[in-house]
């Protein structure tokens, strides 16, 4: 692979430079076609990810070793797809090899020179990663416990909605936040949860009933509860930022999108545009809904009635730059007059964006499954992080 080039020839995107990726890199031709999310409260000064690793030398040891060790775990995850897929197992092989070969020269060059760059941060090196792979022709090497998982958590839906329709209003609202919370344990990109994955999977209940107690690491709940249990009609439309496949986004976030509708509010559900880690897609997302929409009155009618629809964020990363997202995404959020927006899982609303302001509510949830973050906010692994921030507009 060829090294960075020097940081003078880096992309600066509002106001954050970038250390400048391959000319023929996927990840910079996308940025090129993307937009800042017209909610930012200030598009000239946002910074996805404030840490700059090269002035942090342990923590940049941290991430390079951490992205080092968990790409052979993904080259797991791709051998056993590729086999289902046909693909012969010399020819996966060669294809990871290629992979690995070009994102690890990058990891050399910033483990050797980090001053001879651009700013890194955690983002970009997932851009040099999933750059290597869409090289490589791999295109989503979690496809399959993806698919597992969501299988399972289709059959416990039905079971969850009718218990969340049985309770109160205040109840259900502590039920559904703390569902996010436990759907949020399924993350391959993690390795204190890759584990738990391996004998079958995670019992959803199980993980719902030993979560850590309130007060939680970062908890905005109360200011959050007495606006959803004040009002009949909180917000006008909210955009949810979901992150990963299976019970992630079918037992914690539909349930909440489910709840907004119930209270007169609009929803737009974005996902990643490209696969990346076990991150649901928008194209995996559209049918799964539409699913749901069959046996679910509540999102049945809002999806014919268009009060709910799904549009593709144009991220390709398990964080996400809300400097550059999809035209569409943009053009949704102001044609539906986005009040209160949701940033769910560890990437999105804490190793990027958790210092971003946003013009409306924000809302950042997730749970903490990396030690390497856990440190960094002063936490424990599996803390939980609810902050509910007003608008700064």
């Amino acid at each position: 692979m060829t090294p960075p080039a020097p940081a003078s020839d880096g992309e600066t995107v509002l106001g954050e430079a970038r250390p400048a990726l391959p000319n023929d890199s996927p990840a910079l031709r996308r940025r090129a076609q993307r937009v800042p999310l017209p909610l930012l409260a200030d598009p000239s000064g946002y910074v996805a990810c404030p840490t700059d690793l090269t002035a942090d030398a342990e923590k940049r040891a941290y991430w390079l070793e951490l992205f080092r060790t968990h790409f052979d775990l993904l080259g797991d995850g791709w051998r056993l797809e590729a086999a289902e897929r046909g693909i012969d197992d010399g020819h996966a092989h060669t294809q990871l090899s290629a992979a690995r070969g070009d994102f690890f020269a990058y990891l050399d060059a910033q483990q050797e020179d980090p001053a001879r760059f651009g700013r890194l941060d955690i983002l970009s090196i997932c851009w040099a990663r999933e750059d290597a792979l869409q090289r490589a022709d791999i295109d989503d090497a979690y496809a399959i416990p993806k698919r597992q998982e969501t299988e399972r958590a289709l059959k416990l839906l039905p079971g969850l909605l009718g218990e969340l329709d049985c309770l109160d209003a205040t109840a259900r609202f502590d039920a559904l936040v703390r569902g996010v919370f436990a759907g949020n344990i399924f993350d391959l990109g993690a390795k204190e949860t890759i584990a738990l994955f391996e004998n079958g999977g995670i019992d959803f209940e199980a993980v719902r009933g030993k979560l850590k107690p309130r007060p939680w690491r970062f908890d905005d709940y109360d200011a959050l509860a007495a606006r959803f249990t004040g009002n009949d009609r909180p917000y006008r439309c909210a955009a949810l930022f979901v992150d990963n496949a299976g019970p992630d986004v079918l037992l914690g976030m539909l349930p909440l999108a489910r709840e907004l509708l119930r209270r007169g509010v609009g929803v737009v559900l974005t996902a990643n545009t490209r696969p990346s880690l076990n991150d649901v897609t928008h194209d995996e997302l559209v049918p799964l809904v539409e699913q749901i929409a069959r046996w679910d009155a509540v999102i049945g009618e809002a999806w014919r009635d268009g009060r709910l629809e799904a549009v593709a964020s144009g991220n390709d990363a398990p964080l996400i730059d809300l400097g550059a997202v999809c035209p569409e995404l943009a053009e949704v959020c102001g044609r539906r007059g986005v009040d209160l927006v949701v940033l769910e899982g560890m990437g999105r609303a804490l190793e990027s964006n958790f210092d971003a302001r946003l013009a409306c509510d924000t809302l950042k949830v997730c749970m903490i499954k990396d030690l390497g973050v856990a440190r960094t906010m002063n936490a424990e692994v599996y803390d939980l992080v609810l902050r509910f921030e007003p608008g700064a507009g």
